[in-house]
């Protein structure tokens, strides 16, 4: 008994177990939920009938816009761009972490990005 209480718990098979069960579970509520309760959004498309306007998700609306504002071809490589400097980033800022004013300035780049996605993104919502 003394063996069991000081036994440290590891995450294998300890917690590995009890979140599966808690998955399996969540999983069964959702697709119990989604055969009971079928949510219908709209009507069935029509493949010979082309809307009148076609828009993108929420998530790329920013996209959509720097397309209408740009070259097609400058505008096909921003993600391109966006997705390298995000994988170089940690290559480029080695220093450790002491507190956010060592980084500041990352910090800054970070929040006018976010910015602007999101100016552009209602840019495209007012502009439709």
């Amino acid at each position: 008994m003394e063996e069991r209480k000081k036994r440290k718990l590891t995450f294998y098979p300890d917690q590995f177990f009890k979140e599966l069960i808690l998955f399996v579970f969540i999983i069964g509520v959702v697709v119990t939920l989604a055969v009971v309760l079928p949510i219908g959004y709209e009507e069935m498309a029509n493949p010979l009938v082309t809307p009148s306007t076609i828009n993108p998700e929420w998530y790329f609306l920013w996209l959509f816009q720097v397309m209408k504002l740009v070259p097609p071809a400058i505008g096909v490589l921003v993600p391109f761009l966006i997705a390298g400097a995000l994988i170089l980033l940690p290559f480029v800022d080695t220093k450790e972490i002491r507190s956010f004013r060592d980084h500041r300035r990352l910090i800054w780049i970070g929040v006018v990005a976010l910015l602007l996605l999101f100016i552009l993104s209602f840019w495209a919502v007012l502009g439709e």
